[in-house]
């Protein structure tokens, strides 16, 4: 489909020449603030007992319900639970429970594709890593994006707010004014001074990286071939220094050509994937193709898979794949439809078994339920929330 981040620019140069005005940000736009909503917990340490839970040979639950689900009764051998969180279990395995429902996780993992309604993933004959991954792990059917065209969706699931940025703007550069430097050479930047996950994160003494595929060095900040810098959100970070190639930039933001030793040694806490447009099903050209489709079910396979099998998946943690966007099937303008985009939620402690979730979610549900997965505070539009409690087993 022809989607609303391909067409944006377009939409945005004939704006211009009707003589509206459209902004791609806001200066004035004050910086989130980390806020805790009522049933977060608060920020710990986070450890395990008798090494982590036990899973089967291909990284899938040891035990599972009709529902997904393992009912068991109160369980010890959860080790020190962070405060706010108590111990009980999922899958039959002990797990502590942030005040939510959500399971306290050693790692997580986002892999952010690009541009794919449900309906058309549904109806892909080419995706059959993902076709297997539906029939094991959870899904759901009516997530959502949080906005058009690409960028506000990546800042809204690190940020808790969209930032009122309307286009697909670069990290750096002059401030915006209008649209977008698709549709004007000369370029504009929408740097955002909000506080993100990372900050979080780094307040809370938690690793983490976000990995961008194709980039060229750390803290790249210049889109070329099939990197796209729209895709890495942590860039737009005011604090991240991303113009002047800060070394927090440098040592958070990096290729993912680093990943798999990084996997295979001691990965960070929080890891956030943003696959090329080679790999994330957006593609290069105008319309996504289904070759776009299967190169990034392929990717998905290979790349996916090894965070399945290694031991920080193993050993507690979540696996999220996750679209930005609808793809412009219901339509762009309005009356269009804002139509479910696909998400996995995979992990030794969520329902499994084709389980598909029918709870409404967003990015900010998301960014919620990371939240309390990792004992942060919940920010933005994250706080009040409704986690995906309903993709892991009640606690």
């Amino acid at each position: 489909m022809l989607s609303v981040s391909r067409i944006a620019p377009f939409v945005c140069f004939a704006a211009v020449l009707a003589g509206v005005q459209i902004a791609c940000s806001s200066s004035s736009d004050p910086p989130t603030t980390p806020g805790a909503g009522s049933d977060t917990s608060t920020t710990g340490p986070s450890t395990s007992g008798g090494g982590g839970p036990s899973t089967s040979n291909d990284g899938g639950p040891s035990a599972s319900g009709d529902d997904g689900s393992t009912s068991t009764g109160p369980m010890t051998g959860c080790g020190t639970c962070p405060t706010g969180s108590t111990c009980g279990s999922a899958n039959g395995l002990p797990v502590c429970r942030a005040a939510s429902g959500i399971p306290v996780f050693s790692h997580v993992f986002v892999i952010m594709m690009e541009n794919t309604s449900k309906s058309s993933l549904d109806a892909a004959t080419n995706t059959p890593y993902l076709k297997s991954l539906g029939m094991k792990w959870a899904t759901g059917s009516d997530y959502h994006g949080t906005s058009h065209p690409s960028l506000p969706n990546y800042l809204a699931l690190t940020s808790g707010s969209d930032q009122a940025v309307a286009c697909d703007c670069d990290p750096v550069g002059n401030a915006c004014s209008l649209c977008n430097t698709v549709a004007f050479p000369s370029g504009c930047g929408c740097n955002q001074s909000a506080t993100h996950i990372g900050d979080q994160l780094d307040t809370a003494g938690k690793t983490w990286k976000a990995y961008a595929d194709g980039a060229s060095k750390p803290c790249d900040t210049t889109n070329a071939g099939a990197y796209a810098t729209r895709h890495v959100p942590f860039l737009y970070y005011a604090n991240m220094k991303a113009e002047s190639e800060d070394a927090r930039c440098k040592s958070h933001v990096v290729p993912y050509t680093g990943f798999g030793a990084d996997l295979a040694g001691t990965p960070p806490q929080f890891t956030y994937i943003a696959p090329s447009l080679d790999h994330d099903m957006h593609g290069t050209g105008l319309q996504q193709s289904a070759s776009d489709v299967a190169a990034g079910d392929t990717w998905l396979a290979t790349n996916a898979q090894a965070i399945i099998d290694s031991a920080a998946f193993k050993s507690g943690g979540l696996l999220v794949i996750v679209w930005d966007e609808d793809d412009g099937s219901g339509g762009i303008l309005p009356p269009k439809t804002d139509d479910p985009i696909p998400i996995y939620v995979i992990s030794p402690y969520a329902k499994s078994g084709a389980y598909v979730s029918a709870v409404n979610g967003n990015h900010y549900s998301l960014l919620a339920t990371i939240e309390d997965g990792l004992g942060l505070p919940r920010m933005g539009s994250a706080v009040g929330k409704t986690p995906l409690t309903d993709y892991f087993p009640a606690k």
